[in-house]
């Protein structure tokens, strides 16, 4: 026996039908909520879940000085959707010397270095009294609008007049680059 409910619109259009499984080894739970109304997604592809990471990390020693901006390494992704969003995170410890006025900063560009759009920047510094360190934890959410491959650069700087050098000093820093389902 097939177990069917079917409703009919009032205005005499479509039709919905919750139908029971095929046999009694595939029983199903659909819960409504209690407080709230809820929409039902009409995709097989929830919104939200990861598709795809693409990531790369590196220990080899970076120094920058100067005013200039090193780039230290970059990812590349092609979004599925160009509605899907890219989570961006990075890791990075800095050693800055000397420690007068020392700072640092991390930064992701959109693009294949520094020459691109900046989309993130952090500085920062914590002095031992010789010197300079940063810990850099940062994350966005972008929108690339586009299915074509798309390449995030992870670059240092100096951020201060009285620091020498920036070095990532033989850390591990990294690049994720993670696309969510829009």
């Amino acid at each position: 026996m097939t177990a069917k409910i079917k409703l009919n619109a009032a205005s005499g259009g479509g039709s919905f039908s919750l139908q029971a499984p095929s046999s009694s080894a595939n029983n199903r739970v659909f819960t409504l909520p209690d407080s709230a109304d809820a929409t039902l997604l009409t995709s097989t592809t929830a919104t939200g879940k990861i598709l795809q990471v693409v990531s790369n990390s590196s220990n080899t020693s970076v120094t920058t000085s100067g005013s200039t901006i090193s780039d230290i390494l970059n990812v590349s992704i092609t979004p599925t959707s160009a509605s899907n969003k890219i989570l961006l995170m990075a890791t990075c410890n800095l050693f800055a010397n000397p420690s007068s006025n020392a700072y640092s900063g991390v930064r992701i560009y959109k693009g294949t270095s520094s020459s691109g759009t900046l989309l993130i920047r952090q500085v920062g510094g914590q002095t031992d009294g010789v010197n300079t360190y940063t810990q850099a934890g940062i994350s966005l959410v972008h929108s690339p609008n586009t299915t074509s491959a798309t390449t995030f650069t992870l670059a240092i700087s100096r951020e201060s007049s009285g620091t020498t050098s920036v070095s990532t000093d033989g850390e591990t820093y990294s690049l994720i680059a993670q696309e969510i389902a829009a």
